[in-house]
């Protein structure tokens, strides 16, 4: 036979195998072939009903005729129902209610006007202002943006900047500074509302935001300085105004201790505020699988929300189930990932990626993970490239795996040459509030602070609620009435905290 007739059989023949063969799978039912497969012939006495008295945890729940919910049973089966529903909807929307009780407690605590006005943490961020971990040794600039009232907004930034903008689902729009497009040059930053038309003009990054509430947030290192000067650098060179009316008035506040609640409440009316945030957003930001549960709830665009006294108790009662699971799935997390080092208490913030996304399916644990202790996202504060953005970690076991008590004393030991670029720090929180720890005393120990440095090049980081001899600078203060945890903070990591050739030491306990 000829040898290039025959080489075209053989391909012919491969090909046509390769497609009557399926291909390898997981799990058997992938490739499950029914028509082969369906099992043993049945009749309808095979089918098996539940009984017509179900235990459950919520009581005794009786069926008449056969499956006719009893009159007592229908009111404890709804309650359930409606308590499922509602507590579920507080860990599912808890992204969009983090955004927005920041943006609204910028209007009602440091008294903006517009999306034009901006705060400043210009001498650091306090415990008084309880944003979800951020820090206390960078000044964060910050504003909030309302598509629906501005229409195209612009945010022009100063060369320099680190920071990120992010949508009203709490969804990663752009970066600003060296990992946005304006590669750390500045630049003008326009973002389009939902169901824009209009021509994109020129000169501008332009992002479209699905949702009309946009917080945008960027810190902001050495020319800037602090106090009255950051104040003023920001008022000069940021600037947020919409499209059509080019710059207007703004002020710059210093928001530093000046008092604010940018937490959702973990009652039942959180979900007061979340009808808020329905009513106001295009329908189209959430799926309306999510909006038909809240529908259920009486929670529906274009309605009223009245609760009755039943469900006052439900929504309550789900707010406080709510913050248990989330408290759960943070601070005791089940996930076979959350370690960074095996043999560390160690924790990622981000488990697999900054988009919630793994195999195929939304990481819902890891979501909760992240926005119940954290706010922003952005791919960069997952770096996994050396020297650029941010990673985080967090502890809130000591070595043995006991949390971390403020009334014990111990001891952090840092090792020599910390991977990063520009800065290492850490930092206590409140496990409460996920917030910085009101301890009256220092809270962040790091590099920028020139901490005492061992003979060996490590550093003993020490807590506990009274200093240790001659330690001040290396001591951060704990509240013996509360627990707390702490975040390590990698500014530009490099390779050895990528590829874990690093690794940093647990708490130890110290007598």
């Amino acid at each position: 036979m000829n040898t290039k007739l025959l080489s075209r059989l053989t391909v012919v023949w491969l090909v046509i195998a390769g497609l009557s063969v399926p291909a390898q799978a997981g799990n058997a039912d992938e490739t499950r072939n029914l028509f082969e497969s369906a099992g043993s012939k049945q009749s309808a006495k095979d089918f098996k009903p539940a009984p017509d008295r179900i235990e459950t945890h919520f009581g005794t729940l009786k069926f008449e005729g056969g499956a006719f919910p009893a009159d007592a049973s229908v009111q404890k089966i709804y309650d359930e129902l409606d308590l499922q529903r509602a507590t579920q909807a507080y860990m599912d929307f808890f992204p969009a209610l983090s955004l927005y009780s920041i943006v609204k407690s910028q209007v009602r605590d440091f008294g903006f006007k517009s999306s034009s006005d901006v705060g400043v943490m210009a001498d650091f961020m306090k415990p008084s202002e309880n944003y979800l971990t951020g820090n206390d040794i960078t000044v964060y600039a910050f504003a909030s943006l309302d598509l629906k009232i501005d229409g195209p907004t612009v945010v022009e930034i100063p060369p320099g900047m680190y920071g990120n903008a992010n949508d009203a689902n709490f969804k990663y729009l752009t970066d600003f500074g060296p990992t946005g497009p304006d590669k750390g040059k500045g630049g003008k930053y326009l973002f389009l509302p939902p169901g824009y038309q209009g021509k994109e003009p020129a000169g501008y990054f332009v992002f479209r935001s699905p949702g009309y509430r946009i917080w945008a947030m960027m810190r902001g290192f050495g020319e800037v300085g602090n106090g009255d000067q950051a104040v003023n650098w920001f008022k000069e060179r940021l600037k947020v105004y919409p499209l059509a009316t080019g710059p207007r008035e703004h002020t710059a506040t210093n928001a530093s201790g000046k008092g604010a609640n940018t937490l959702p409440p973990e009652d039942g009316s959180v979900f007061e505020m979340l009808n808020e945030i329905i009513q106001y957003e295009p329908t189209a930001l959430f799926s309306a699988e999510l909006l038909g549960r809240l529908a259920t709830l009486g929670i529906e665009k274009g309605k009223p929300f009245n609760p009755d006294a039943r469900m006052k108790g439900i929504f309550d009662q789900a707010a406080k189930q709510g913050v248990a699971m989330s408290r759960a799935i943070v601070y005791a997390s089940r996930d076979p990932e959350i370690k960074y080092w095996p043999d560390r208490h160690w924790e990622k913030m981000f488990i697999r990626n900054t988009e919630f996304l793994y195999d195929g399916h939304s990481d819902i644990d890891a979501r909760t993970l992240w926005h119940y202790q954290a706010i922003c996202v952005s791919p960069n504060l997952l770096s996994t490239t050396p020297g650029v953005g941010t990673a985080y970690l967090t502890s809130f076991r000591d070595k043995e795996g006991a949390y971390l008590d403020g009334s014990k004393r111990y001891r952090l030991r840092v090792p020599a040459n910390v991977p990063v670029k520009r800065f290492w720090a850490v930092t206590a929180y409140d496990p409460m509030s996920r917030s910085l720890l009101d301890s009256g005393g220092k809270i962040t120990v790091g590099s920028l602070g020139k901490p005492e440095v061992n003979s060996d090049g490590s550093v003993d980081v020490f807590f506990g609620p009274e200093i240790p001899a001659e330690k001040e600078n290396n001591w951060i203060k704990t509240d013996p009435g509360k627990g707390w945890f702490a975040v390590f903070r990698f500014y530009g990591p490099l390779e050895g905290y990528i590829a874990k050739t690093w690794t940093l030491n647990d708490f130890e306990l110290l007598k």
